[in-house]
């Protein structure tokens, strides 16, 4: 009799039946479980901030997560944090108070009450502090200059990390008067400026873009020529 050639693809078929066959008797004779996971955390990132920092990710997936676990300093701190799901994707956040200036590492679980978790995140982020503060250097004040009753200030080039500088004087009519002006600007009036009085001015910084808060360099104390 002629042999009838069997498909590449039966034979395929055949090998996966039975290696699922041979992994369920495994997991019958060991008395183990497959290992099911709950969704993962998404889009997870790192504020940084003074002395403190905000973890901030989303639930996309798997509406029976019932929890979040955070770990950190090497595993010896944790926060767990309860969640109920939404219908749709669900944000949150956690603010870490009480960071000294420093570096530090994050893993973030989801769980349910199951028992079940998920495969970790990882993230890095650093709090900012008294060294940082002290390298803050205040933006060049190139000229200070009265004109009729204004005073005209102009600036050096701006770092990358400034993001404006706050200017306080006294006005001809006796008045404290506090001035914003943002990073783009190249110079600043004082309005209706008091002759012979002083004016001071600090900058400010943001060290990273998702900073949630802003530092200030040293106010210093000028007087226009």
């Amino acid at each position: 009799m002629k042999k009838i050639p069997i498909p590449v693809y039966i034979l395929l078929s055949i090998l996966l039946l039975a290696s699922c066959s041979k992994m369920d008797d495994y997991l019958q004779l060991s008395g183990r479980q497959e290992i099911a996971y709950t969704g993962r955390v998404d889009s997870l990132k790192v504020l940084p901030g003074d002395g403190r920092l905000k973890l901030t990710w989303l639930l996309i997936s798997d509406p029976k997560i019932t929890g979040v676990t955070i770990y950190y300093n090497s595993r010896k701190d944790s926060v767990v944090l309860p969640v109920e799901r939404s219908a749709g994707i669900d944000s949150m956040s956690y603010l870490f108070s009480n960071m000294p200036e420093g570096s530090y590492s994050f893993e973030v679980y989801t769980w349910n009450n199951s028992g079940s978790r998920s495969v970790p995140a990882y993230i890095t982020g650093r709090s900012y502090g008294p060294i940082y503060k002290s390298s803050l250097l205040n933006r060049a004040l190139t000229t200070a200059t009265l004109i009729d009753s204004d005073a005209q200030l102009s600036w050096g080039l701006a770092e990358e990390t400034i993001t404006g500088m706050e200017v306080s004087y006294t006005s001809n009519t006796g008045q404290s008067v506090v001035v914003q002006a943002p990073r783009s600007a190249l110079s600043t009036t004082l309005k209706n400026y008091q002759p012979g009085s002083s004016f001071s001015y600090r900058t400010s910084f943001r060290p990273d873009t998702l900073c949630i808060d802003t530092f200030y360099a040293d106010a210093v104390t000028r007087q226009p020529q």
